[in-house]
């Protein structure tokens, strides 16, 4: 081969090899971009709605819900919470929808993907729906009407009672308590707090971040929290029983008290510690 060819045969080199580069180049620029779009891709697997957090609750449960529908929820301590996880997650949308909350810790399905109803973790509990890690640390509180004190397990004892039907405050009332006169148990707390302010009872147990928030918000009319009793209950989110979504949801939460997000929102939506409430010896 002459040099006119070596040339020519020097030039094709350099020609390939600059399109093999661009060619290696271009391939890594799809691997990038692959990757980022598993990245952004959320963790969660059988989703009610693709893209979407469906988030149960039951209404209305100030402050951890202060929106009045459930397409109308601007903020709330479980409100902000769920946005979060569904940030944290990779997922673009909320959706809230009703569940009822003595169905759902009787362990009815729930039609979302994890539910947030101020739900205490018990053994019980466990054994007909998934809990999440613990967000939020709960006694009993008394709510009463006013002119009414409790400052021990005597005073309760003279109450009338109640609560809502399936909750850890009227397990408390008939173990611990015992009152003279039956407890009376309502479905809802809206309803046990009409009784209230009806006089038709004299209190109501409920955990005590309940209540100071139904107060706060206006709900209770002539009554106030003025004690609780120590149970060093927890919340937990719940899921459907076998979720696979129930590791993704703890680390996220985990994570979330590690940086102090859920502090922040303890301060912002209740104004202080519900421990500032007195507490009366059991």
């Amino acid at each position: 081969m002459g040099a006119l060819g070596r040339r020519r045969g020097a030039l094709l080199f350099v020609v390939l090899a600059v399109a093999v580069v661009a060619a290696g180049c271009g391939g890594g620029k799809k691997a990038s971009s692959g990757g980022g779009q598993q990245a952004s891709s959320s963790p969660l697997k059988n989703l009610i709605t693709a893209g979407t957090l469906t988030v149960g609750t039951e209404l209305p449960a100030p402050p951890f819900w202060n929106g009045t529908t459930y397409d109308n929820q601007p903020s709330g301590f479980e409100v902000d919470l769920s946005r979060e996880i569904a940030k944290r997650l990779n997922l673009g949308t909320v959706k809230f929808v009703e569940m009822p909350f003595s169905g759902l810790v009787a362990g009815q399905k729930c039609r979302c993907d994890i539910d947030f109803s101020q739900v205490t973790i018990t053994t019980d509990r466990a054994k007909v729906v998934g809990f999440t890690v613990p967000y939020f640390n709960a006694d009993q509180g008394v709510l009463a009407r006013n002119g009414v004190t409790v400052s021990s397990v005597a005073d309760a004892k003279k109450l009338r009672w109640g609560a809502q039907i399936n909750t850890t405050g009227l397990d408390y009332i008939k173990g611990t308590i015992k009152p003279s006169s039956e407890a009376k148990v309502y479905q809802t707390t809206v309803d046990a707090f009409t009784a209230l302010a009806a006089r038709q009872i004299d209190a109501v147990m409920l955990d005590t971040p309940i209540v100071l928030g139904a107060v706060k918000a206006g709900q209770i009319k002539n009554g106030s929290v003025i004690a609780q009793f120590k149970t060093g209950e927890q919340y937990g989110a719940v899921v459907n029983k076998g979720s696979p979504n129930l590791q993704a949801f703890n680390q996220v939460i985990n994570t979330l008290k590690s940086e102090g997000f859920l502090s922040t929102l303890l301060k912002k939506y209740f104004g202080g510690d519900p421990a500032d409430v007195p507490f009366v010896s059991a």
